[in-house]
């Protein structure tokens, strides 16, 4: 029995032995996979920034090409009306280079985290979201995709909210204010706007009078906008009035209301969008500080 007792304990150690032995190699194996990981997670990491940087790069391209077309049509339409000569119009076209390389614009544009939405956080997939679920109902827009997502310089944007507010508080409904697409912006004017707010320089002529026009629909206002960007804006409506007659001289709201609803105008330029119809209503506002620039989306077309 003792020589029984002896060979059984010998064989539950051997047992423990291989058991442990097997518990140390899986241990040592687990320890390779968290290594594998987290060196394949700074790799992923690493090329999610460099996509990002890239993303942002040519954003930074397009808006470049986006202001030297819109110089370059204007320098062809200078000289289409003959108030320009010919030798001019060459010295300002050599003069249309980047003042930057290209690497430090990018730098200059990425390291303003205040300005530039980072793609993937929850601010920009709103705003991405929101601009999406409009412009899919065309269906030949499903391919437009946003680059990138600007938004006012922090302390530009309080003195901008604080005018705003104070002008809000003077409307008959000061809570009727709603998010709205800026329905102008020419030849590189939105991202002056984004900066300094609008202005009474901004106010346009169109069919139901002289202010600023503004759309829930991102489409409709793409028709009125710079190739490429589009404004999304807090606007301040207050009492509105329908208004179905056009007026271009109409510079003021009717008495009693804060802004006019008027009926669909005509696009007053021939643009990308300009063969798309859909008759949108639109806000018109005669105040400047009426409206303030939340986000300068730049799209791809």
């Amino acid at each position: 029995l003792s020589d029984d007792i002896k060979r059984w304990r010998s064989a539950s150690v051997e047992a423990y032995q291989s058991q442990l032995r097997c518990l140390e190699r899986m241990r040592h194996e687990i320890m390779l996979l968290r290594t594998t990981v987290g060196t394949q997670e700074t790799t992923i990491n690493s090329l999610t920034m460099e996509i990002d940087r890239l993303r942002l790069s040519k954003g930074v391209c397009e808006r470049e090409f986006r202001e030297y077309r819109a110089q370059v049509r204007s320098m062809l339409s200078r000289l289409r009306e003959g108030k320009e000569d010919f030798d001019a119009a060459e010295n300002e076209l050599m003069q249309l280079t980047l003042l930057e390389p290209k690497d430090n614009l990018v730098k200059a544009v990425s390291g303003d985290s205040d300005s530039v939405l980072q793609v993937g956080e929850e601010e920009y997939r709103t705003i991405e979201d929101e601009f999406r679920a409009e412009v899919c109902k065309v269906p030949s827009y499903h391919t437009i995709r946003i680059s990138i997502i600007e938004k006012p310089n922090p302390k530009k944007a309080n003195q901008l909210l604080t005018s705003f507010n104070v002008r809000c508080s003077a409307l008959r409904d000061p809570n009727l204010r709603t998010r709205l697409y800026y329905c102008g912006g020419k030849a590189g004017t939105l991202h002056r706007i984004l900066r300094e707010g609008f202005q009474a320089k901004d106010m346009v002529a169109g069919d139901y009078g002289i202010g600023l026009y503004f759309t829930q629909n991102p489409v409709r206002a793409m028709q009125y906008s710079e190739p490429g960007l589009l404004l999304m804006c807090e606007v301040g409506i207050g009492m509105a009035e329908s208004v179905l007659k056009m007026d271009k001289s109409r510079n003021r709201p009717p008495v009693g209301y804060d802004s006019v609803l008027t009926g669909d105008r005509n696009v007053d330029h021939v643009g990308i969008y300009s063969h798309q119809r859909h008759n949108e209503l639109q806000y018109l506002i005669f105040d400047s500080t009426q409206a303030i620039p939340l986000y300068l989306l730049c799209f791809n077309i």
